[in-house]
């Protein structure tokens, strides 16, 4: 949402995916979350400097295709 109130298409479609564990990999990721929605992008974020530099961070962001995840199935409250 941006300060005017308006929600564009990309963040109501965008979910952040936090505190993961150091051993999912980027490829576990997205089979996760692909069983919810076709996955158009995924961001698996890394550190690039320091002393942890190679390793991920700890959290990712999914993109999925529509808004509507297919939550049903698997028994999950749809958010409105």
């Amino acid at each position: 949402m941006d300060q005017n109130g308006v929600v564009d298409e990309k963040s109501e479609t965008r979910l952040y995916v936090g505190n993961l564990d150091q051993r999912i990999t980027e490829s576990l990721l997205i089979k996760l979350f692909s069983q919810f929605g076709k996955i158009v992008q995924e961001d698996f974020l890394w550190h690039t400097r320091g002393p942890k530099r190679g390793e991920p961070r700890g959290y990712a962001f999914v993109q999925y295709g529509t808004r509507e995840l297919e939550c049903r199935k698997h028994n999950w409250p749809k958010r409105k």
